[in-house]
This record gives structure tokens, C-alpha cells and sequence, in this order.
């Protein structure tokens, strides 16, 4: 099949990683690709050559630059609508999806990929639903949330998004738990993600217990959760890691008791719930987004808290009791992952997509079975 993907490929986050990933799954899988790149620095997914790519600008704060990016995607445009595409993937949305959509031939199948939770009737998903002929949420109970909240007379149904591809799945068991209880939180440091409000409503807890938080990731957040670290008395227990490498992520979670996900708004599934659960660690997340759809699954590995504080430190209280009684089993998470949430089993279901796109789109929109996600099997 000859497919046009359009995606970030420069930046650091879930939508870049399944970008990235998708890509690579679809090329071994043989379909004919021609790649539009969001980045700044011209950056391809593939350095042997064999798949046409071009880069647009992600960045436009001034006028050169929206000028310039404007160009770069009417060269993009024209050179997608003379591959003569069978099928348009967007792993995100933004008025350059919608330029390329609505260049694009009416032959060609087109869908983009929501992967926000709480989807809004704005001008720009409208005109994403009236230039694309389907919608793909990233989990199942995100449909009907897109379908309430946005006004789609298009077929929605569910493609979920790959996780990153490490060099080992292996997993280690959950080290004892006698001594400090080490949590960690990995992902980007944005008031979205959470984890300046934790910090400060469980900061009793790190005080009072034998717990301490290593915080990795890096974001507009940092300097002011660092102050919120010193000013609370927290600098033993709560430490800003900084940011990691891929080659080392399996080494540090493995070192952990658990991983804390504290989203509180402007979510949809945090890839860091895959990664935890591939290696077989707990999770203590929030409501936000698809989080407790996973629950459902993983209901053994997981604890759901609100986003309040008092359901914070309550929820902190419940998941250190499980950690110290070692309730939690390394190798039943893993097995949790590698059933449902690995990209393996996720290209299963891609592939059934690609067989034929407009009738997967039209039969998973119907009423159907018990869904995958919510199965508690």
C-alpha cells in the first residue's frame, strides 16, 4: 500500500516516539512510504535513502519563518499529492495536517489520530473532521468521549500508539521491600503532567516515611519544582534527575519500587504506563485520560487516584502499603504488558487496519463485543 505519514519526529514525547515507531513498523511490513516530517532541523527517520522524506518547520514565532514554513508545505503537499497516496496517516493535528489532507486526492483514504482525552469543538479539530474521512483515538474509551465533545459525522474508531522500542524487554523482580521505597516519575516536566501538585500535596508522606521520588524528564516546570523541593525541605527525599538515556531507562526503572503518573489534565495514555508495566512495575496514576482503562486490564499492577490532593496522599498511602506487603508481582505486569499494551500486539490490530482502512473504520464505529481495553481477563 502506498501510505503518506505526517508526524513529529524532532521533539520529546509519546506522539514523537509512536511516530517514529509506526513508521518503522510500516517500512518492514513492505508498504510504499513518503514521509512529512514536523521538525527543525531537517532530521530523517530513515538514513539509507530508500523512503522519500521532507521536512517542515514546527517553529514559527515570526514572519520569515511562518513564510517559510507555508512554502515548505506546499512543496510537501505537491509532492504527497504526486505519490498518488492509498492512504494518509496524521499522528497529530495542526493546519499543516489539514493543508496536506485537503491536497490530497479524493482517492486517498485519510485519518488522523486523537490522542487527547478531553477533545473540544474548536475550529481546527472541525476542519480536521470535515478534510479527513475518519478519526482514530488512541484507546477505545476514547470514543465516545471525541464523539460527545466533538461534532464528527465521520467513522471513530480506535488505533492504539506504539511505545518505545529499547534494546531489552527483560525485567527484573521488584527489589525488596525492606529499607527506602524509591519511586520514580519519568516524562516531561509541564503543569499538565502533575508532578509539581503531587510534590506539594504528599509532601508529608516523603517527610514522614522512609519514601523517596527521583524525578526524570526536563520542561518549563523544573525551575519552580525545584523551588517547591527546597522550600518544602524535600532535597534528600524528592531529586530531580534530570533527563535519561534510552540506554539506561531499564536500568533505572528496574531500580524502582514503583512509578508515579499524576497527570491532571490534557491526557490521553502516557506512554510511561506501557513502558512501566514492560518492566513489571506498579504504577500509581491519576483519572486523567485513558489511565483508568488500563486499570481495568491491569487491575493487579495498578492504583487509580484522583487529582485532588486528599486523594493523593490517600491513594500515596495505599500504593507504599502494597509496595511494603510486596503485593505487587513483576512478572504477572509483564504479563499484563505483553498480552495487551506491547507493540507487537498493538501492530496486530494496525495491520487489520491496513487490510482495508475505510471498512475498519466503518465496522469498529459500529456497536461491537466487549472491547480489548476494558476486558478484565
Amino acid at each position: 500500500m502506498k501510505i503518506v505519514v505526517m508526524g513529529n519526529n524532532a521533539l520529546m514525547g509519546g506522539l514523537i516516539v509512536h511516530y517514529i515507531v509506526l513508521c518503522r513498523y510500516l517500512k518492514k511490513a513492505g508498504h510504499d512510504l513518503f514521509l512529512i516530517n514536523v521538525n527543525d532541523n531537517d532530521a530523517h527517520l530513515f538514513e539509507d535513502g530508500n523512503i522519500p522524506e521532507i521536512s517542515v518547520p514546527y517553529i514559527t514565532n515570526t514572519f520569515p519563518k511562518k513564510l517559510g514554513k507555508y512554502l515548505k508545505l506546499r512543496k510537501a503537499c505537491r509532492k504527497a499529492k504526486s505519490f498518488n497516496p492509498d492512504l494518509f496517516i496524521a499522528t497529530g493535528y495542526g493546519h499543516g495536517y489539514s493543508m496536506v489532507a485537503g491536497a490530497l486526492p479524493a482517492s486517498t483514504f485519510k485519518f488522523f489520530e486523537e490522542v487527547h482525552f478531553e477533545a473540544h469543538n474548536i475550529p481546527l479539530k472541525l476542519k480536521m473532521v470535515r478534510l479527513f474521512d475518519a478519526i482514530a483515538p488512541q484507546t477505545e474509551g476514547m470514543i465516545e468521549i471525541f464523539k460527545k465533545n466533538v461534532s464528527a459525522d465521520k467513522p471513530v474508531a480506535w488505533l492504539p500508539c506504539f511505545s518505545k522500542e529499547y534494546k531489552s524487554n527483560r525485567f527484573e523482580s521488584i527489589p525488596s521491600s525492606e529499607g527506602t521505597i524509591k519511586l520514580a516519575y519519568f516524562g516531561r516536566l509541564e503543569w499538565n503532567k502533575g508532578i509539581r501538585q503531587f510534590v506539594t500535596a504528599t509532601r508529608k508522606i516523603f517527610k514522614n516515611k522512609d519514601v523517596v521520588l527521583d524525578i526524570y524528564g526536563k520542561g518549563s516546570e523544573a525551575e519552580d519544582l525545584q523551588k517547591t523541593i527546597k522550600s518544602e525541605g524535600l532535597e534528600k527525599k524528592v531529586i530531580m534527575r534530570g533527563f535519561y538515556q534510552d540506554e539506561d531507562f531499564a536500568g533505572i526503572i528496574s531500580a524502582c519500587h514503583g512509578v508515579v503518573i499524576p497527570s491532571v489534565d490534557t491526557e490521553g495514555l502516557p506512554l510511561i504506563v506501557i513502558e512501566a508495566m514492560r518492566y513489571g512495575r506498579p504504577i500509581l496514576c491519576t483519572t486523567t485520560g485513558a489511565m483508568p482503562e488500563v486499570a481495568r486490564v491491569n487491575k493487579d499492577g495498578m492504583v487509580v487516584s484522583g487529582k485532588e490532593p486528599g486523594e493523593l496522599i490517600d491513594n500515596l498511602k495505599v500504593f507504599i502499603g502494597h509496595i511494603k506487603a510486596e503485593s505487587f508481582s513483576a512478572q504477572d505486569i509483564h504479563q499484563v504488558y505483553r498480552n495487551y499494551f506491547s507493540n507487537a500486539a498493538f501492530w496486530e490490530i494496525w495491520e487489520e487496519m491496513l487490510q482495508n482502512p475505510k471498512a475498519y473504520f466503518t465496522a469498529q464505529a459500529s456497536p461491537v463485543e466487549e472491547p480489548v481495553l476494558t476486558s478484565t481477563n
